[in-house]
């Protein structure tokens, strides 16, 4: 078992460096491109995203070079209120109207926290899509105390982003990282995550809750740390079925956690396993039932997950949202007969396109999230005026594309030095195995699944892991 544990191990990490090294190489010359429209396309790179991508991995070094003084200095009362003013400025700045799925998402939210469960049974959004009426929920779950507003319901994802950045932190000092408030600091500065302040749906509480998971479970494997691990991550598949991918990497990892144990501490060891298990499938299910029963009419139908595996495969947008060929109840029959309807040729030209484009956009689709869809006028899509929405309205102003080039350059800078972190594993290989099975699992699931950059929030985790032990090894090699 141990040597079958080792080599799958080592072949993971083959497997993932390479891929890393052809994605980042091919990130310099390519540019992948989020159209306003909501279609992907590609470009070629330009010399700020070259000039860019290199002053960010020259600022992470350098700012990793001052972790000693950042700890002392800095204290969590500061970083809280500086990056939680941040947030409060931007989200008065950029007075951003619901739209879209977000739209529903809020509307549910303020009817559920105000005790208005008609305009939840009368929503016929969310009486089909149940995923995101269980997003209301959370949120609602929180704003039931709070002003019935948008704005209460962003004051959350504020507090969802301090939590991240926070426990980012304390997942890295628990790999030995003892540096958690320099952590904090680079994950709070990550200007992606930062925008999603402005967006109201799935994307902030699935990687909050993921984040404290990941930290309970990364400080230790006994039934104390494996029970909080799973209440957390439960309610995160609650939301979304992603989620799952921190489950099995969890699974898996616990399994194949190599430790000489007595008979006593074997006993144990499954017990934790076997309680973790349990909470995970039982939340979700307790989940469905609640809101089965108080906010949805009898027969509604929910849309079917393979809608989004079949839509996941359209060559149009080589696996993008086609909203004019959607359709919620397709089943994996459609899928499959979709999938085999092609030649090998034309799925690998698609799924190579699908590939490279999720993993380097890197900007998260948060120019959408953060500043809505474009506009003529600021009216048409802020709820007031401010001294910054004119310059926001749409995606091509001068403002808005240094935005974007900041983020990806961040995304590349970040991407590098988890590249560098993957170089000689030997020693730390099990406690950074688990990080490696996240960004695995999430890479299988989605050459299938719908495409959208957004889909590879969640390995800020991993990747994050990984870059700070790309960035020792560099300031070694330095």
């Amino acid at each position: 078992m141990k040597k079958l544990n080792l080599y799958f191990s080592r072949l993971l990490e083959k497997f993932w460096f390479s891929f890393s090294v052809v994605v980042f190489l091919g990130a310099l010359a390519i540019k992948a491109m989020y159209s306003m429209d909501d279609f992907p396309y590609f470009q070629k790179n330009g010399i700020w995203d070259l000039v860019l991508t290199a002053a960010m991995i020259a600022l992470l070094l350098a700012v990793f070079r001052k972790k000693e003084i950042i700890e002392k200095k800095l204290n969590y009362m500061f970083l809280f209120l500086f990056f939680g003013g941040l947030g409060c400025l931007f989200l008065f700045l950029v007075p951003l109207r619901p739209f879209s799925d977000m739209q529903y998402v809020a509307e549910g939210a303020l009817q559920i926290a105000a005790g208005n469960v008609d305009g939840i049974l009368q929503s016929d959004y969310l009486q089909m899509i149940t995923k995101n009426l269980k997003v209301s929920l959370f949120y609602a779950c929180f704003a039931v105390c709070l002003p019935k507003n948008v704005i209460s319901l962003r004051m959350i994802n504020v507090l969802l982003y301090l939590v991240i950045s926070f426990f980012m932190g304390k997942i890295g000092k628990n790999l030995n990282h003892n540096y958690p408030k320099m952590i904090f600091l680079l994950t709070a500065s990550y200007l992606p995550l930062f925008l999603y302040c402005n967006h109201i749906y799935f994307d902030l509480p699935v990687l909050c809750v993921c984040v404290v998971s990941v930290y309970f479970y990364t400080s230790g494997r006994d039934w104390k740390q494996m029970v909080p691990s799973a209440v957390f991550l439960g309610i995160g598949i609650s939301m979304r079925e992603l989620a799952y991918v921190f489950a099995l990497a969890m699974a898996v990892d616990y399994v194949l956690h190599d430790k000489v144990r007595s008979v006593r501490e074997n006993v144990k060891k499954w017990f934790a396993f076997f309680i973790f298990v349990c909470v995970i499938l039982m939340i979700p299910k307790a989940t469905d039932k609640i809101t089965d029963t108080f906010f949805r009419v009898e027969g509604a139908e929910s849309e079917s997950i393979w809608t989004q595996f079949w839509m996941g495969i359209n060559e149009e947008e080589f696996g993008f949202m086609h909203n004019e060929i959607y359709d919620g109840q397709k089943d994996f029959n459609d899928f499959y007969t979709l999938l085999t309807s092609r030649s090998v040729k034309q799925n690998i030209h698609l799924f190579g396109r699908k590939i490279f484009w999720t993993w380097t956009q890197g900007t998260y689709q948060a120019q959408r999230y953060g500043f809505g869809n474009d506009a003529e006028q600021s009216s048409d899509k802020f709820d007031y005026e401010t001294a910054a929405t004119k310059y926001l309205c749409k995606d091509i102003q001068r403002g808005r594309k240094i935005v974007n080039l900041v983020c990806r350059a961040q995304y590349l800078a970040l991407f590098f030095f988890m590249t560098v972190g993957l170089f000689s594993m030997e020693q730390e290989r099990e406690a950074y195995r688990i990080f490696l099975y996240v960004m695995v699992l999430t890479f299988m699931i989605l050459v299938f699944y719908e495409m959208k950059s957004r889909y590879i929030l969640h390995c800020i985790i991993p990747m994050m892991m990984y870059a700070l032990r790309g960035l020792r090894l560099s300031d070694r090699m330095s």
